[in-house]
């Protein structure tokens, strides 16, 4: 719903699906809407956040972000892409497509993106279950890409035939995985909101005598989340400038596009994520290792960094072939750029989820996600878009259009020199992150947050599951004593002990 849009945007607007219906868009028009429509997919989260974190809890979040905002922005979408008797018989109506491409979409993408993963986190143990938590997050960016590559192989392999029916295939498989999901209530866990969100840093506890320079904060979340923006800048160019490069190119056996290739991004998310969470992390587990988040994001962005030069060698390969011979490259000489994002994104982007959820104060974790997800698509979008416009002469032919998705066009502008801004912006993002002062601090804030969950406090928010029946005759049963063998655990009886209770993150 979100992925099989998001690749196919670019080209539906300059009319390379319906040359007779579309928007009638130029290259960096188009690819200005698409980045504008994904900043605000990634900024309306901290919306999203705050009402899940204060007032309606996660699970009414992602009801209501569903059935009020992204439902009806793909249906108005999918009515956008042929003449029909509510939206317009004569003209394709650009007014209408943005009202869906930049209010009800983007927003309803924003509400669940902010919720669905601390919800989804909030379902294992805080304490006992911490270590999880890491492989939940790489495994939920895996699931992620699950659907990223059914959307973007299912996709625009449709639209070449309708897009009509391409972009209904979203709407409907959307509304049957919300009926699924609302079907499932009655297994899941939900955190009754305390109503107590402050714009202030928030303590743990209150009251328990501790200075509150040792509680986990959200100011501190939100320097670490940064710190994953160089990364972003790269990877928020797969719908973008990966488009119009890859628009000029052949396709493989004259089906394969540019579009479908961000499968190719999925599934090296899909394969990496499965090593590291599977063979990479169990094993420096089993040695009592944990790979610095500093590392991971240096890594991520390096990886990021050599997508970007890649790009500039593909650059390279269109223009010295077209000058040779007036031919055309194979669209898969962008396939490693695609690889290698991917692979930065397992060390890069699931590491800031896992890192705003865990480091994050319990009354603010959807607030934290929000601006982990602002970091990723948000900020990075925004830049890209200050970028477009500074660099926007050097994706003109030599007429001065800014529409090149013909060959003959691309090859006179100059858009290798847009890669080399990219790539100086992700280098520094390697360097910064390898700083030891980066690194120690970021570790610190990670101690100060575990010290805090494990050492808890009496006014703990108390999971709401709507599932309670049987725990309850086992609480009876055993005089109130929980019989599951975690929680005979050498840590949780120290809990036990002390008189204190988990904190419920």
């Amino acid at each position: 719903s979100f992925y099989g849009l998001y690749m196919t945007q670019t080209t539906f607007l300059v009319g390379s699906y319906d040359e007779e219906w579309n928007a009638d868009l130029s290259s960096m028009e188009a690819a200005g809407l698409v980045s504008l429509s994904t900043a605000i997919a990634y900024t309306i989260p901290f919306v999203g956040g705050f009402l899940a974190d204060a007032y309606l809890g996660d699970y009414k979040t992602i009801l209501m972000g569903t059935a009020l905002f992204y439902l009806p922005g793909l249906f108005l979408i999918a009515s956008s892409t042929c003449p029909n008797w509510y939206l317009g018989m004569e003209k394709f109506n650009v007014t209408a497509y943005k009202v869906a491409l930049l209010f009800f979409w983007p927003i309803g993408t924003g509400f669940v993106k902010s919720v669905v993963n601390v919800f989804g986190a909030r379902q294992y143990h805080p304490v006992l279950q911490r270590s999880m938590i890491e492989s939940f997050y790489v495994r939920f960016y895996m699931v992620i890409n699950v659907g990223a590559v059914a959307g973007c192989v299912v996709i625009p392999l449709v639209a070449r035939s309708s897009i009509t029916i391409a972009y209904t295939i979203p709407f409907v498989l959307l509304l049957i995985s919300v009926i699924g999901f609302v079907a499932g209530s009655s297994r899941y866990v939900d955190v009754v909101p305390q109503h107590e969100f402050g714009m202030g840093d928030m303590q743990v506890a209150e009251g328990n005598g501790e200075n509150n320079v040792d509680k986990p904060n959200f100011s501190d979340v939100a320097k670490i989340c940064m710190l994953v923006v160089p990364f972003n800048i790269a990877y928020s160019q797969c719908p973008t400038t990966f488009m119009v490069q890859g628009a000029v190119m052949k396709p493989l056996f004259g089906v394969i596009e540019a579009p479908n290739l961000d499968i190719i991004d999925s599934i090296s998310v899909l394969f990496f994520g499965y090593l590291v969470s599977t063979f990479f992390y169990p094993y420096l587990a089993r040695r009592n290792i944990k790979l610095a988040t500093g590392y991971k994001f240096a890594l991520g962005s390096a990886l990021g960094a050599s997508a970007i030069l890649w790009s500039l060698v593909v650059e390279n390969m269109i223009h010295s072939e077209y000058a040779k011979s007036g031919n055309q490259i194979n669209v898969m000489w962008q396939a490693p750029s695609y690889l290698l994002i991917g692979a930065g994104e397992i060390f890069s982007i699931s590491t800031a989820y896992e890192v705003a959820f865990t480091a994050s104060p319990p009354n603010k974790k959807a607030f934290a996600c929000a601006f982990n997800l602002f970091c990723i698509g948000g900020i990075p979008n925004m830049l890209s878009l200050g970028l477009y416009r500074m660099c926007d002469q050097w994706f003109h032919n030599d007429k001065g259009s800014g529409n090149i998705h013909l060959i003959r066009d691309y090859s006179e502008a100059h858009v290798a020199n847009y890669f080399v801004v990219l790539l100086g912006i992700v280098v520094l993002g390697v360097l910064v992150n390898l700083l030891n002062p980066v690194r120690n601090w970021i570790a610190s804030v990670e101690r100060k947050a575990a010290d805090a969950s494990s050492g808890s406090v009496a006014n703990t928010p108390k999971p709401t599951p709507t599932s309670t029946p049987r725990s309850k005759k086992l609480a009876k049963r055993n005089d109130g004593k929980e019989t599951d063998p975690l929680l005979k655990a050498l840590d949780h009886k120290k809990y036990m002990e002390d008189a204190k209770k988990p904190q419920i993150y």
